[in-house]
């Protein structure tokens, strides 16, 4: 090969080197400008949006500000131990964690169970212990069955405590209606963040639940949230899970131990449903004017929250 055409292939491959790094750039910068224009346009969004995130943040708080203020706050906190019955023999586990540590047990009857369980759980039971009615599921169709209990306890002469273990897939205004029709004076209602206590406008009573069904079930939080508000629960552990080992015996000890240890320094006390109904019932814990107004506000809170809501997802659209 002569030299010339030496010389010209290099001059060709250096020139194709060239060309190469060109687009290699070229590729990179139009990359670099899309991603820039992409994160320029997220960043314009995000500045668009600020103010309707900074506002609903704001109106999320009040909100929360605005329940808070209308719930009850008694001088210490109050706890109490259900347990939701599964068999007669649970009656005494029951009986050794009362002695243990010292509380009134609260017997939750599950009234879609045959009356003829209700009744062995009545007979066996310690008629200083309390009970409470609770249904799995409950509806209008389901108040039959609950109607049937009441009646059952009426007859034989055992109390209870008027109070209706109503667990928060059911709790529906027409529900709790149903329950005051039926002459309960009150019913749990779950708050997952901050437990609460009060009385309604209509004048029921209402307390916090944990229901236990599971080890490991988080229930620390909202009870140092308890503690701090001087609230009342109930706490209450599944009697089929405890058997089943689903919630073991050692979670349920660690728990009483902590609610023994809290009540020993002062921060809460082991109560009866009796105890809390006569104390949430004993005071005017949401005045009629503070409810009416209560409503309205939360009613125009969670309207803007809710126009803001799609403003914001409208803005993110253009994405």
């Amino acid at each position: 090969m002569t030299r010339d055409k030496i010389k010209i292939r290099n001059i060709v491959c250096i020139i194709v080197s060239i060309l190469l790094a060109c687009v290699v750039a070229f590729v990179a910068y139009r990359n670099n400008q899309k991603e820039k224009a992409q994160t320029d346009a997220i960043e314009a969004l995000q500045e668009e949006a600020k103010p309707y995130e900074d506002e609903l943040q704001a109106l999320r708080s009040e909100l929360d500000d605005l329940e808070n203020s209308v719930a009850y706050v008694a001088d210490e906190a109050g706890i109490m131990v259900g347990f939701v019955l599964s068999d007669v023999s649970d009656l005494s586990y029951i009986e050794d964690k009362a002695e243990t540590y010292h509380f009134t047990p609260v017997l939750v009857f599950d009234c879609t169970m045959e009356l003829s369980e209700i009744a062995d759980f009545t007979e066996a039971a310690d008629e200083n212990w309390e009970i409470m009615l609770y249904a799995s599921t409950f509806s209008e169709e389901r108040n039959d069955d609950v109607l049937s209990v009441l009646s059952y306890l009426e007859t034989v002469g055992r109390e209870q405590t008027g109070v209706f273990f109503l667990r928060t897939d059911y709790s529906s205004d027409e529900n709790i209606q149903l329950l005051a029709d039926d002459g309960f004076i009150g019913y749990t209602s779950y708050h997952s963040d901050t437990p609460l206590a009060g009385q309604t406008e209509d004048g029921l009573i209402y307390f916090d639940y944990s229901y236990l069904m599971a080890s490991g079930s988080s229930v620390t939080s909202r009870l140092a949230s308890l503690y701090s508000r001087k609230s009342t629960m109930i706490v209450t552990f599944d009697m089929a899970s405890i058997d089943s080992g689903a919630l073991s015996e050692e979670y349920v000890v660690s728990l009483m131990d902590t609610l023994q240890n809290y009540s020993e320094s002062g921060d809460c006390s082991f109560i009866t449903t009796a105890d809390a109904v006569q104390e949430l019932s004993g005071v005017n814990a949401i005045e009629s004017d503070n409810q009416a107004y209560y409503e309205e506000r939360a009613a125009e809170i969670q309207e803007q929250i809710d126009d803001l809501e799609k403003t914001i997802a409208e803005i993110y659209r253009n994405l």
